[in-house]
């Protein structure tokens, strides 16, 4: 991104974290920030601190764009790639796939596996690479964001707010390589031996609510539900972010509806 792009999306998301006005769905989440056509709408406990879940696997991919990104590298999956938990893609240790196909796994079926085995790649280990999106964190301002874990999962000092995940939404979305990949509702990938993986999407607003484009879904037990997403209508574009929705399916999809409307 060029830099007086990136001034410029900081300082609208800072701005209206600011400003953020009342609590109009007080039951939505722990957490959440609307943000409609750069004015925030309503928010709730935007700036304190929470589990971010897989959310923070968009400053993942910003590292990974940022660091001598090659899509066609070929990355070997580690035994401990092979053995995270949480959401994955069935990657086996010993199997080798495009750094690309990774990123799509990672950011579409939000794949630990797949995560795991690109923090490695870059950076040669988990804590080596979460060092690397803690100092882009600090470069972007993101000032209640620390990763323990790239890939999101629950670890003491794990935190980011809804305000902070905004900022790293934005700026990831003007990235096309990021923004068309988190749009997609199915994909393929293959390892280097010619095994095919499908995946869906696991952010259910999109093809069901009008105008979404993506962007990342998470669940953690500490983090609980948790999302963002992007919709553009009519020219207005509207962001939601939601930490530890208990309905975040059904509020999500009423919540850009409203803001959308107030407009």
């Amino acid at each position: 991104m060029k830099r007086c792009a990136l001034a410029w999306v900081l300082a609208l998301a800072a701005a209206g974290a600011a400003a953020a006005p009342t609590d109009a769905y007080p039951g939505a989440a722990a957490s959440y920030l609307v943000v409609a056509d750069g004015a925030p709408l309503w928010a709730r406990a935007a700036a304190p601190p929470r589990p971010p879940a897989s959310l923070i696997k968009l400053l993942a991919a910003l590292v990974l764009l940022r660091d001598d990104w090659s899509p066609g590298a070929a990355v070997t999956v580690s035994g401990r790639a092979a053995a995270a938990t949480g959401s994955r893609i069935g990657l086996r240790a010993g199997d080798s796939l495009a750094a690309g196909d990774a990123l799509v796994a990672m950011l579409v079926r939000s794949a630990n596996d797949a995560c795991l085995a690109l923090a490695e790649h870059a950076a040669g280990s988990q804590d080596a690479f979460a060092a690397r999106m803690n100092e882009l964190g600090l470069e972007l301002g993101l000032t209640e964001t620390h990763v323990v874990h790239p890939c999101g999962l629950d670890r003491p000092g794990q935190a980011s707010s809804a305000q902070d995940l905004l900022k790293v939404a934005t700026i990831a979305l003007e990235r096309p390589e990021i923004a068309a990949i988190v749009a997609r509702r199915t994909a393929q990938i293959s390892t280097a031996d010619g095994r095919v993986l499908t995946m869906h999407n696991g952010n259910a607003l999109l093809g069901r609510a009008d105008g979404v484009r993506g962007m990342k879904t998470g669940y953690t037990i500490g983090a609980g539900k948790c999302l963002i997403a992007v919709a553009d209508r009519h020219g207005h574009r509207v962001w939601l972010v939601m930490l530890n929705a208990p309905n975040r399916w059904w509020v999500a999809s009423g919540m850009l509806d409203a803001a959308f409307r107030s407009l």
